[in-house]
């Protein structure tokens, strides 16, 4: 990673609400590719999901607010909200390759996303413009993901095998240099979709919200019937 330039990381999703597995991803990113900022991008509607989110921009970026409340190196972009539209990850990058034209960009994923990147709108120009962290469960063999990544567009991936190291596996860019790293986070089984139901049927969310986005769903009955 070039240690000269600010280092941005892009966290996309609908946070719906926002949960602890979001926060720990976050965090460990973070502190492994030792990232100056990442940002939260709360997008109006992800063009990978069929329903719009059942919050509000309003209650989901309040929700954001709480849950990074005093993490200097955690921010939210608006961004998409403001746009009220579906959101496309590559007008995003070239967006903010715009705004913070001095940095390298790092959009954050999980290992699920990876499987259907080449069917992303302009999937290969995200791979030219930006680095790409894909964070995996652990125990999951090397070449597992070697052979996803070599398979993207049927065969024809712009990816070179890099560095294999610390549980870390490195892909390289063959035309710009580009990274896309794949590595292992702490496992955390917890989904937004889970989270509203045991909120719906009034079961425990003890360990998966933050304590304060939690008083804010219950005293605003965000998820309610």
């Amino acid at each position: 990673m070039n240690q000269g330039k600010n280092q941005i990381g892009i966290l996309g999703g609908s946070f719906d609400p926002v949960h602890m597995g979001h926060i720990g991803l976050a965090q460990e990113t973070h502190e492994r590719f030792s990232l100056n900022q990442i940002l939260f991008l709360p997008v109006f509607q992800s063009p990978h999901k069929s329903h719009i989110p059942l919050a509000s921009s309003t209650h989901r970026m309040a929700m954001l607010r709480l849950a990074l409340k005093g993490n200097t190196h955690f921010s939210i972009s608006d961004t998409e909200m403001r746009r009220e539209e579906v959101s496309y990850t590559i007008d995003t990058i070239n967006r903010f390759r715009l705004k913070y034209s001095s940095s390298e960009l790092y959009l954050i994923m999980g290992y699920d996303n990876l499987l259907d990147l080449d069917l992303w709108k302009d999937s290969r120009e995200i791979m030219k413009k930006c680095h790409i962290l894909v964070a995996s469960r652990p125990g999951l063999k090397a070449f597992y993901s070697t052979g996803k990544i070599f398979g993207l567009f049927n065969g024809d991936s712009p990816y070179r095998l890099g560095k294999i190291k610390n549980k870390t596996q490195e892909f390289i860019h063959r035309e710009t240099g580009k990274k896309l790293v794949v590595y292992d986070i702490s496992p955390q089984d917890i989904s937004s979709s889970v989270v509203r139901e045991r909120l719906v049927l009034g079961k425990s969310v003890d360990n998966l919200l933050p304590p304060e986005v939690e008083t804010y769903i219950i005293e605003h009955q965000i998820y309610k019937i």
